[in-house]
């Protein structure tokens, strides 16, 4: 098997095994929206945003456009760190499946639901797996500049930047305390990676001092050299066969109902006829917008693509209370009676039980809460009931 193919090369090569973990604990930043754009905002959303971002990327990529997002949307955006990148645990295995679970765990674990999926690149098919897998827990998507098939025209590129990254670890032994250090790395990478853009994309992971918080297991940032924070020399064979790949048998069949807009770079191949063929099979309520731009859509159109983001999340979301206000309107009368007198005898029965012994503080302020709502269920049911007299 693959997997155990690359355990045992890492041994081969001399490296400490990176750790098998069916979970990890991802590092993640919550950026809230500003007071100063709507001070009555409920943080709490039911529909926040998740970015996912995209291989040797991190939280810290695009951190100031997801504040903007946040900002314009009113809705709190969490950034993650994908296993091996960034602040989160180095380990095994490094395959779609695992990391759309991820992700799945990771909205579990915080409590979020109906969440807006923002994917790009490598995120880009984590979140279109994520949004196949589990329906459920996903309102809508942002897929930017991937598709959902086998890319094996990608690995090239995928080598190239592995073999850059190793280029500035073995070859060129830049001493952490170096002032020149990233220069010196940029320099270096140069003969790899001749695209600037790129070559700062790569370089945002390279550190000169221990990282807090987390401890590799594999490397030592204690060494006096600088170092990338994702296990590279681990990662040689696992990127370049994994990222390019789709599992194609796990979603045979598989369909996601809700909106999701694609957004294509126009000097980008990674969405060709073939992965727009698979996009409409999977996502039959898609959209598509182009950028003039290569695959680093996020570098080169950051406000382009920050506004096609914020007007799909607000109409989406304008839609979905469309749909709530509709669900809402075609109850009956009775309909609703049975529902306000259920949820009222429950509440009621939930104060009797507060209020047979003498309250604790906390418990006067759940007797308050509790008559607050009984006292609102029965308003409404009168306000239902005055309407259709009206009508």
């Amino acid at each position: 098997m693959f997997f155990t193919k690359v355990l045992n090369n890492q041994v081969a090569n001399g490296l400490k095994q990176l750790p098998v973990h069916k979970r990890v604990q991802m590092a993640y930043d919550l950026h809230i929206p500003n007071k100063t754009v709507n001070p009555n905002l409920n943080i709490r959303s039911h529909e926040p945003i998740v970015f996912v971002h995209g291989i040797f990327g991190s939280k810290k990529n695009y951190r100031h456009d997801c504040q903007k997002i946040a900002n314009v949307t009113h809705t709190p955006v969490y950034t993650i760190d994908l296993r091996n990148h960034g602040q989160s645990m180095h380990a095994l295995p490094f395959d779609y499946e695992t990391l759309a679970q991820d992700v799945t765990d990771f909205c579990e674990d915080h409590g979020l639901k109906k969440v807006n999926l923002i994917g790009y690149s490598l995120g880009a098919k984590i979140c279109m797996l994520t949004m196949l897998q589990n329906p459920d827990l996903v309102r809508s998507g942002v897929i930017i500049d991937n598709s959902p098939i086998e890319q094996p025209h990608i690995e090239i590129f995928l080598t190239q930047f592995i073999k850059s990254m190793l280029h500035v670890l073995n070859s060129t032994k830049i001493r952490a305390d170096d002032k020149d250090w990233k220069s010196k790395a940029n320099q270096a990478m140069r003969r790899y990676i001749p695209n600037g853009g790129i070559r700062d994309y790569l370089l945002a992971n390279l550190i000169n001092k221990v990282p807090k918080g987390y401890k590799s297991p594999v490397i030592n940032y204690d060494d006096g050299y600088i170092h990338f924070q994702n296990p590279v020399r681990h990662m040689t064979e696992v990127a370049v066969k994994n990222v390019s790949a789709w599992p194609t048998e796990h979603v045979k069949g598989l369909k996601f109902e809700g909106q999701v807009r694609f957004l294509k770079g126009t000097k980008s191949a990674f969405i060709d006829e073939k992965g727009l063929e698979a996009i409409k099979e999977y996502f039959p309520n898609y959209s598509l917008s182009e950028l003039n731009a290569t695959h680093f859509i996020l570098n080169e159109r950051p406000q382009e693509y920050v506004k096609l983001i914020c007007d799909f999340i607000k109409v989406n979301r304008y839609k979905s209370l469309q749909e709530h206000i509709r669900h809402v309107e075609n109850f009956s009368s009775a309909e609703l009676e049975a529902r306000h007198n259920a949820e009222h005898e429950r509440q009621m029965e939930e104060l009797r039980q507060l209020t047979q012994t003498t309250p604790t503080a906390e418990q006067v302020k759940t007797i308050d809460n509790l008559a607050s709502k009984v006292d609102l269920s029965a308003t409404e049911r009168q306000q239902q009931q005055n309407k259709e007299i009206t009508v």
